[in-house]
């Protein structure tokens, strides 16, 4: 459904019978795995809702390993393709594995470099544009998206979905002057766009206090659509992912407490681990960990150290299985960094989770503890609160009226989260401010 009344404005009269043309800049994009990915075609979903052709630039899919695997992009460089009815140009990036922030640095300028080169193609695509939308995991992505609405005179919405160079923190950098001169650039950058997004009102509210920009700043939460997440038994699920091998037969009757996403310091996920080493003995509780990341060699270091059978770590899997996944947990966990500047975070698997129902076990603080706890679909500690965490796992476990309930609630929550309601407000927001930038031109 089309939510948006399209308007006389001068820089979307549209000549090329594609209506409103909007072009989003990510760096990452399905078929990858993680949260930029996820945000990113959320975003595309929501541009559509709202009436806009979206054309997407982005890298090949590579992340995390720097591997292109798929051989219909062997020895291309440029590739145009369609994922539904979006329209995909990718740039082949640099193979080097998403590990450190240096590393993640360069692809990144590597990714701003390929889209400056390729712009007067990407524009010969893409043709008239009227909305350009970048999302940043660096501030780079403020300015490539400056340059685009300024060549393509658009309107420019730049989503502030990492903090940076604030979150440079979570790397330990030891690098001071870069932190000092990124705060500078970050100043800069969110004077470019004509409207600024985050995904929480805690961001949007730092960005105010802190760098207090002229132009609007609008909340919008990653949020999910509903109909990709149909509904499937426990048990169902279950039985499906260890007929195909993916899960091992042991977990069919264990009480899963799942965590599903990369696995990094930010994401925390060794709270987890903690609370594992201290349910060795309970045969009936199992912690199971999809997917990658930097931290994941130290946990299962850990998980050797101390004989854990009721910890087991499987490699990210394929997007069509993640529902299956979720679905087949008792209980779903959202653990992050304690460092304050996460408190703007609300990650995509809250709403993976939401979408499937399960209750969720947060160990956050602020925004998602707040969302969490007053909606009553979970229970939330704070780091380093193992005892409150085993405590909660087992409460759960013994209460399956407690878990009843928590589902429930979280039906309730999902329709607030949905890309289409969150589309219809952004709908309202986006015209006015657009019809208002209109009359200052």
């Amino acid at each position: 459904m089309n939510l948006l009344i399209n308007t006389t404005m001068s820089r979307s009269s549209i000549k090329n019978g594609l209506g409103l043309v909007a072009l989003l800049i990510s760096l990452y994009f399905p078929p990858e795995p993680g949260g930029g990915s996820i945000t990113a075609w959320n975003r595309a979903l929501i541009l559509q809702k709202l009436g806009y052709t979206v054309f997407v630039l982005c890298g090949f899919p590579s992340y995390p390993a720097g591997k292109v695997i798929n051989p219909k992009y062997k020895g291309k460089f440029f590739y145009i393709e369609k994922m539904e009815d979006i329209t995909l140009i990718r740039v082949r990036l640099l193979p080097l594995k998403s590990k450190g922030y240096l590393r993640r640095f360069i692809l990144f300028m590597n990714f701003i470099s390929l889209s400056i080169v390729y712009m007067p193609r990407i524009l010969k695509i893409s043709t008239e544009i009227s909305l350009v939308y970048a999302l940043a995991p660096m501030l780079l992505s403020s300015f490539i998206g400056f340059i685009y609405s300024k060549v393509t005179k658009s309107f420019f919405v730049y989503e502030v979905s990492f903090l940076w160079p604030e979150e440079l923190i979570a790397f330990r950098t030891s690098l001071h002057f870069t932190l000092s001169f990124g705060k500078i650039l970050a100043k800069i950058s969110y004077t470019l766009p004509d409207m600024l997004v985050t995904i929480s009102e805690f961001a949007a509210q730092y960005l105010t206090t802190n760098y207090k920009p002229k132009v609007m700043i609008y909340a919008l939460p990653i949020g999910v659509e509903p109909s990709r997440f149909p509904a499937k038994s426990k048990e169902s699920s279950r039985k499906e992912l260890i007929e195909r091998k993916i899960f091992p037969a042991v977990l069919y009757n264990k009480f899963i407490v799942l965590y599903a996403g990369i696995i990094t310091k930010i994401t925390n996920v060794e709270s987890l681990v903690r609370a594992a080493v201290m349910l060795k003995d309970d045969n009936d509780i199992a912690f199971l960990i999809v997917g990658e990341g930097e931290e994941k060699s130290r946990l299962e270091d850990i998980k050797l150290t101390h004989r854990l059978n009721n910890l087991f770590f499987l490699p990210f899997q394929d997007s069509a299985m993640v529902p299956d996944i979720i679905s087949s947990a008792d209980v779903c966990a959202v653990p992050l960094s304690p460092d304050p500047i996460y408190n703007a975070t609300i990650p995509t698997k809250f709403f993976d989770y939401l979408a499937c129902h399960k209750p969720q076990i947060g160990i956050c603080g602020e925004e998602l503890a707040m969302i969490i706890n007053s909606n009553k679909i979970g229970f939330t500690v704070k780091d380093k609160e193992i005892d409150k965490l085993v405590s909660g796992i087992l409460s759960l476990k013994n209460s399956p009226s407690l878990i009843s309930s928590m589902e429930n609630n979280s039906h309730a929550v999902l329709q607030e989260f949905s890309l289409s309601n969150l589309a219809s407000k952004f709908n309202k927001v986006l015209k006015k401010e657009i019809l208002s930038n209109e009359k200052e031109r």
